[in-house]
């Protein structure tokens, strides 16, 4: 809490702190929001946060994002030991980290090819998909669709863009998918993506009842501030889960996958980029609080008081609107706190 108080001639244009007897006591709310922060350097250790509010993983992002950098990224042993101390001394239990299964994606991404909701077209077989553990591409049999190692071999069908009238193309060339969609770049446009219903029957007849490749697959793990870090520290038999899933770390320090849904307290990292200011001020009586050009000239003054006392240069104030649309209110002061402020002015 910062009480800022400063002495003022109440003749003076300029609206000023004042602590004569003439004034009415506000209490007002600032956010402080501190701007210009860059991303931590590799050579500089990760700032960790333990919050624990419950929320799931997307809220928990969006927390992060807001007040500091990003959910936690770990690039090895030493962060991992950090945030397990801090897991146990917070008594936080389990906690969201930054990993994270990708979506699902076409390798076809170009937007002008979707209209509305098509690149969310899925034709999934029941129970699929089904892979937690490495089956990350899409394949195609009978017309409905299984995901896969991309390391098995497969025939698969590229999309010509080129030719209108037949434009999906079976290869019988047993190929993994990234095999498989290299060729097709390089031979016509792209692996097939499935737009709809009609598209995906018309792919079936071409497959000719051959499991296919169709361009549909799916990032393992990524972390949300899109680091490439390779290091993990997976429980046993850990990842298990089925389809999107999120990263919990457990007081063991050990990793859970989960569903994304699932309500946890999370670990952010990376400095604080706001804080909330109680300031108490002290104006004379006569001094216009709602004018914006008051208000302007108060925010110039707490400004002033707390880079001198060590606030960052590229800090930005802002005044926090109370809940009934207010920026001030009068404080209720107590007795004792008018003794003690007449006995003060009277020194």
């Amino acid at each position: 809490m910062s009480n800022v108080t400063r002495r003022g001639d109440n003749r003076d244009a300029t609206p000023e702190l004042s602590d004569r007897p003439s004034v009415m006591t506000l209490l007002l709310l600032t956010t402080l929001l501190v701007s210009g922060l860059g991303s931590l350097s590799s050579s500089v250790p990760r700032q960790f946060h333990v919050v624990k509010e419950q929320k799931n993983w997307t809220e928990a992002q969006q927390y992060c994002r807001e007040e500091f950098t990003d959910l936690a990224t770990i690039d090895d042993m030493t962060e991992m030991e950090k945030v397990k101390s801090m897991i146990q001394e917070a008594g936080a239990g389990d906690a969201w980290i930054g990993l994270k299964t990708g979506e699902w994606q076409w390798s076809l991404a170009d937007r002008d090819f979707y209209r509305e909701n098509e690149a969310e077209f899925r034709n999934w077989y029941p129970g699929q998909p089904g892979g937690g553990g490495g089956e990350e591409c899409v394949g195609m049999m009978a017309g409905t669709w299984h995901d896969y190692w991309c390391s098995s071999s497969s025939p698969f069908i590229c999309y010509d863009g080129g030719n209108s009238t037949h434009p999906y193309v079976l290869v019988t060339e047993y190929k993994n998918w990234t095999d498989a969609h290299k060729y097709c770049r390089e031979k016509h446009t792209d692996l097939a993506s499935v737009r709809n219903q009609t598209e995906n029957d018309q792919i079936k007849d071409v497959s000719g009842g051959r499991r296919v490749w169709i361009g549909l697959f799916r990032d393992a793990w990524e972390w949300s501030d899109g680091s490439s870090s390779s290091f993990r520290y997976w429980n046993t038999g850990e990842p298990n889960d089925q389809g999107v899933a999120c990263t919990l770390i457990m007081p063991s320090g050990q990793w859970n996958d989960a569903g994304c849904g699932h309500p946890s307290p999370f670990i952010c990292y990376g400095e604080v980029k706001s804080q909330i200011v109680r300031v108490e001020l002290q104006v004379a009586s006569h001094v216009i609080i709602n004018d914006p050009a008051v208000q302007q000239a108060f925010v110039q003054q707490i400004q002033q008081r707390l880079r001198e006392s060590g606030m960052p240069a590229g800090a930005k104030l802002t005044w926090r609107t109370q809940p009934d649309g207010q920026i001030f209110k009068e404080k209720k002061e107590t007795k004792e706190e008018g003794r003690k402020r007449r006995k003060r002015t009277e020194l």
